[in-house]
């Protein structure tokens, strides 16, 4: 590095030295937020919760100087330096249900052995708050800049993106934007998304046994940790036997207790998310084998339940039951991940995550999934399709990213590949920078979600870097 950059590096180090306390505080205050998205109210579209955590942001900016415009009450911005801004920082507020299975209390930030523990501590408060802090730090270090940079805050990434969609719809993004919404050091490719939603409904029947309810997942882009299922007519320690048998086979726990005069059975999986359906252990679909290979007399509810247990058995994380496992060198597997089931006596409905490679744009997944799903009976209602993103490594932009990384880390500098998507995908030249290490598992998704404290602080030193290489 020139000696102009240790100093500067210096001084943000020592400017960090100063703030982490006050930058911690910040992020538990928005931790205690469950900015789940809700029903829609006056003045929050996405429900109270959501709102209430871009109000926070907006009065921590303001204490800090900024000037914060809202955006129809699902994004803010704040700005520094001249407009139109050069370059754009993208995070969101909103977070996943919190799920089951936490050893603390998941909206109450705790520390640990160097780690902060929370809903949203990596995905993606931890990192709006670091991006915050970014933009202070550079504005007191250099004052104003020659170039500008803007800080968009969103509300509605967990379920659509639909709030940065309209506002983009109405602002022009800045020329170069990254968001601190997967790992380091840049993640220029982002898979596509299939996310089709399906169901079946027919008469109801009184055979015995028989499954009443199966109760599944509740978020398309979640694997299951949980999912339960009532059943009535079979002796308990039939049932028992299955879920000792089924528990060994699939990993997942499963036990049985009396209700009433049904049997309620409980699966207990490990969540992640759906873009690396790998790293869980899915509740939904070891059930539905499970069930589907217990002795209940013949009825629509059992046929339909093999039928889904045939196209997504438990472990096919790839699609391939469903014909649709692909590859390629640049973007690796389609994953394709049963994520949202719920089933009663005459009904049921459901829908999957698919991430898909570079090679499944030239594909016709939807028909492809159709007929699979035409043969099993079951109708496909709707679905939503988006194709890869790609940045290119050779970017001036990219580069500038990659070269910070690898002077604050002394890691090699790499361009990466996802199956998660963030706001920047439908930004032509936006990338991922940060906040997770490369192979890091921070539980995203899932119960005991963390970040490194100094994982953080280093993701704000970067993040201040940045602004200053590229409108200093």
């Amino acid at each position: 590095m020139s000696s102009n950059k240790i100093e500067t590096r210096r001084k943000i180090d020592e400017w960090f030295d100063k703030h982490t306390s006050k930058l911690k505080d910040d992020l538990g205050k928005l931790i205690t937020i469950r900015s789940v998205r809700g029903p829609e109210q006056e003045g929050a579209p996405y429900g109270a919760e959501p709102r209430r955590a871009l109000q926070l942001a907006q009065t921590m900016l303001e204490e800090r100087g900024f000037a914060v415009r809202s955006f129809e009450d699902i994004v803010i911005t704040a700005d520094l330096g001249p407009t139109p801004p050069t370059l754009g920082i993208l995070a969101h507020l909103d977070i996943v249900d919190e799920g089951e299975g936490w050893d603390t209390d998941p909206f109450v930030m705790s520390e640990k052995d160097g780690k902060l523990f929370g809903r949203g501590v990596i995905d993606n408060k931890g990192p709006a708050v670091a991006s915050m802090y970014a933009l202070h730090c550079v504005r007191e270090l250099l004052g104003d800049l020659k170039q500008g940079v803007r800080l968009i805050l969103g509300s509605g990434e967990e379920t659509g993106f639909d709030d940065i969609t309209r506002y983009l719809d109405k602002n022009a993004p800045p020329p170069c934007v990254f968001s601190p919404d997967s790992e380091f050091p840049v993640v220029n490719i982002e898979k596509g998304r299939f996310a089709p939603f399906f169901g079946a409904s027919w008469e109801k029947d009184d055979t015995a046994p028989r499954i009443i309810s199966v109760t599944g997942g509740k978020t398309m882009n979640i694997v299951p940790q949980r999912a339960e299922a009532v059943i009535t007519g079979m002796e308990l320690s039939v049932a028992e036997a299955f879920c000792a048998e089924y528990s060994a086979k699939t990993g997942v726990e499963i036990s049985v207790a009396p209700d009433g005069d049904n049997l309620k059975i409980i699966a207990e999986g490990k969540a992640s998310h759906a873009a690396r359906p790998a790293l869980g252990n899915n509740s939904q679909t070891a059930l539905l084998e499970m069930l589907a290979g217990m002795p209940f007399a013949p009825s629509a509810s059992l046929r339909y339940i093999q039928a889904l247990n045939r196209l997504f058995p438990h472990g096919d994380y790839n699609g391939k039951s469903v014909g649709i496992a692909m590859s390629d060198k640049a973007t690796g597997e389609l994953t394709a991940s049963f994520n949202v089931l719920r089933l009663t006596e005459f009904e049921f409905a459901g829908n999957f995550d698919c991430r898909s490679p570079a090679c499944a744009d030239e594909t016709d997944l939807p028909g492809i999934t159709e007929a699979a799903f035409k043969r099993e009976g079951i109708d496909i209602t709707s679905f939503s399709v988006s194709q890869c993103h790609h940045t290119p490594e050779d970017s001036p932009f990219v580069q500038t990213l990659l070269q910070v990384y690898e002077d604050y880390t002394g890691n090699p500098r790499e361009c990466l590949g996802t199956g998660g998507q963030t706001y920047v995908h439908d930004i032509p030249g936006g990338v991922v920078f940060g906040c997770a290490m490369p192979e890091d598992d921070n539980k995203a998704h899932g119960a005991n979600e963390f970040i490194d404290t100094d994982q953080l602080i280093l993701s704000a030193k970067m993040f201040a870097q940045v602004i200053i290489d590229m409108c200093g």
